[in-house]
């Protein structure tokens, strides 16, 4: 058998992620799906793949995939910023759009650990500016899509 033949235990499909043994990354994304929901509910909630390595020495990856499967770059060492820039990857490449925005500069923003290292949306436009922290993006949004927002989160709610 020749390194091209097919080997079907050679075969590396995405697995979902095991939120409960890692709360650390179901609180990343679980931040990542508050921010879509506020910004791009059409989007659905995404999920946490992983695709174990077949070589020891590099280390396995991690995607942000569409409810439907379907996603687009990788991390190798999740933590929430990688989420959020995973999820950022997929959102673009899939679906062909720009998300997050800075309504300000109507320009796209950037995943990126804060000062402290809590995982933010930076907007590099002008001088650059920390939008908010990843999942607080609701706040960003003009007063009537917020109360929309909230209106269909009481409603989902009761």
């Amino acid at each position: 058998m020749s390194d091209f033949s097919y080997r079907p235990d050679s075969i590396r499909l995405p697995r979902p992620v095991d939120l409960a043994a890692r709360p650390d990354l179901a609180a990343a994304l679980d931040a990542v799906n508050r921010d879509l929901a506020a910004t791009l509910p059409e989007a659905g909630p995404m999920r946490l793949m992983w695709t174990p390595s077949d070589d020891e020495n590099l280390p396995d990856q991690y995607h942000a995939a569409l409810p439907d499967g379907r996603w687009h770059g990788d991390t190798q060492d999740p933590d929430a910023a990688c989420v959020a820039e995973a999820a950022q990857e997929t959102v673009q490449a899939v679906l062909w759009q720009v998300w997050p925005v800075c309504l300000e500069h109507r320009t796209g923003v950037h995943a990126d650990a804060g000062a402290d290292e809590r995982a933010v949306w930076r907007c590099r436009a002008g001088e650059g500016h920390e939008l908010c922290e990843v999942g607080e993006l609701a706040q960003t949004l003009p007063g009537k899509q917020r109360r929309a927002l909230r209106r269909k989160e009481r409603r989902r709610e009761a």
